[in-house]
């Protein structure tokens, strides 16, 4: 009969004996369990996202409003106070003293009166600055005395608009602006006339912002009051985040325990609203799939006693006629091909309860060059080409029967594709991982079926179960590993194992 290439799913050892706890459930792989611790409180940072930063920026733009919106009002009612105040002044300056003051009057009394009238209007309506100009904007009197009479007040010329309004009878106040002391400030003008028609001057009241320190006290007010309303917000909807997803991963975690097999812990609904509802249909999935499973076992178990017993029977049959036949060599071979097919026999009833009832993991420890000589003591009986490529002192935390199992049956694939050619078993650390490799010099495995030879009761062998890499890589899945295959170097494939890495 011609080898079988490496993709066949061979045997995986001889029947489970620990006695332990087992489950008929099919394990999930170590990715998927790793995908959702990965993801986990993704849900809750949804919640608190989707909460939080809706209200921050609502806050943060009704604040910016808010300030936009008082400093215009401030501003308008600043404008307006100003504009009254000039107007107020205006009225107690004459046509006639704006036209009777010029340069050199300085000494005279309509200058005197003038001037203590700007002072007074200063005092009283709280002002920077009270000034007179004549239509041409030349001073005619400063209550600061920072323009002579009949100097031009070049300062003002920034407000032209506003000058020709309160020429032409309408008050006005100019925008704010910022002085050399880097204060706001802000100015308003009314005319000086006998007739709205014949304006004499103008005069300039200059009032200091004082609002802005208001402002931004206000400011600082809705900063801190809006910092401490998201963080009380932040609080809230955290707790009820927890209070949502805490029963979510609960429930996720229980998922997991019952996709990799473990039927036992009840789920216990921690809610009484739709969570809750989820988790008592939960607890009933599992009582169902624990009571299938129970079911199943007996079911093995009757398989086993049902099957076994007969083909002990034959065992012992074909050993009386093989001896019974002694003297007639050419029945002999009949007798050895009965023994191979009760033996085949017993090969498949014991894949098929292995593969159904496998115990939990027991980690510990194990060193991978015994266990790899160990191996290829068992699985290439009479091989001398056959080498084992592992430092000593590597070690991996794993199940070592389990582990024996894999390798096992890795060697025993690569021993019946490489009849003839090089095996070789390696083992080594790789970043954070344990990488252990068997490859052979045979035929590969086509890329058609890389996935394929992975899946139970899929075979390329004239008499297999198709259940040996099945097994093989869920027990790798259940120790947080990958089990892979790709070409290997010597030509053949090479099975890859890669495992947590071990302290």
């Amino acid at each position: 009969m011609p080898a079988a290439p490496p993709s066949s799913n061979g045997a995986l050892g001889g029947p489970n004996e620990s006695g332990a706890p087992v489950s008929a459930m099919p394990s999930t792989t170590g990715s998927s369990t790793r995908a959702w611790r990965f993801g986990r409180g993704r849900l809750s940072h949804r919640l608190v996202v989707a909460t939080i930063l809706p209200i921050a920026l609502g806050i943060a733009t009704f604040g910016i409003l808010a300030q936009r919106q008082a400093q215009s009002l401030l501003e308008a009612e600043l404008g307006h106070r100003l504009t009254a105040t000039a107007v107020a002044v205006a009225m107690q300056i004459l046509p006639e003293q704006v036209a009777a003051l010029g340069p050199g009057e300085e000494g005279s009394r309509t200058f005197a009166n003038v001037y203590n009238k700007l002072v007074v209007g200063r005092q009283r309506f709280a002002l920077r600055r009270v000034m007179v100009l004549a239509t041409d904007l030349s001073g005619r009197g400063d209550s600061e005395g920072r323009v002579a009479l009949g100097a031009r007040a070049h300062e003002v010329s920034a407000d032209d608009v506003e000058i020709q309004l309160a020429l032409a009878g309408r008050p006005a106040a100019s925008p704010l602006f910022t002085g050399n002391d880097k204060r706001p400030y802000k100015r308003a003008y009314a005319a000086i006339a006998e007739t709205p028609s014949r304006p004499a001057g103008v005069v300039m009241v200059e009032g200091d912002a004082t609002y802005f320190d208001s402002l931004a006290r206000f400011e600082r007010w809705i900063l801190v009051g809006s910092g401490v309303l998201v963080a009380l917000l932040l609080a809230a909807v955290l707790l009820v985040a927890r209070r949502i997803t805490s029963p979510v991963q609960r429930l996720a975690l229980a998922a997991d325990r019952i996709g990799q097999g473990h039927l036992e812990a009840p789920i216990v609904p921690q809610t009484a609203d739709e969570i809750g509802g989820l988790a008592e249909r939960f607890e009933q999935m599992r009582q169902a799939l624990a009571a299938r499973d129970e079911r199943m076992q007996m079911m093995l178990a009757g398989i086993a006693h049902e099957v076994r017993n007969p083909l002990g029977g034959l065992e012992l049959f074909a050993g009386l006629l093989r001896e019974g036949l002694a003297d007639q060599p050419e029945r002999l071979e009949e007798v050895k091909r009965l023994e191979r097919e009760v033996g085949y026999l017993n090969t498949v009833v014991t894949e098929f309860l292995d593969y159904a009832r496998r115990p939990a993991l027991a980690l510990e420890m194990v060193p991978l060059k015994a266990l790899l000589d160990e191996v290829t003591q068992v699985g290439a009986v009479g091989r001398s080409d056959v080498s084992v490529d592992v430092d000593p002192a590597l070690q991996v935390m794993a199940d070592q029967n389990q582990l024996r199992r894999v390798l096992l049956n890795l060697l025993r694939n690569a021993v019946a594709a490489s009849p003839q050619g090089a095996i070789v078993l390696s083992a080594r650390r790789q970043s954070a991982r344990v990488v252990i490799e068997c490859r052979d010099s045979g035929p590969g495995v086509a890329p058609a079926l890389v996935e394929k030879i992975f899946t139970p009761f899929f075979t390329t062998r004239q008499k297999g179960t198709g259940l040996g890499l099945a097994f093989a890589r869920e027990i790798v899945a259940e120790h947080g590993g990958v089990l892979s295959v790709s070409p290997a170097l010597e030509g053949g494939a090479c099975f890859r194992m890669e495992l947590p890495q071990s302290s």
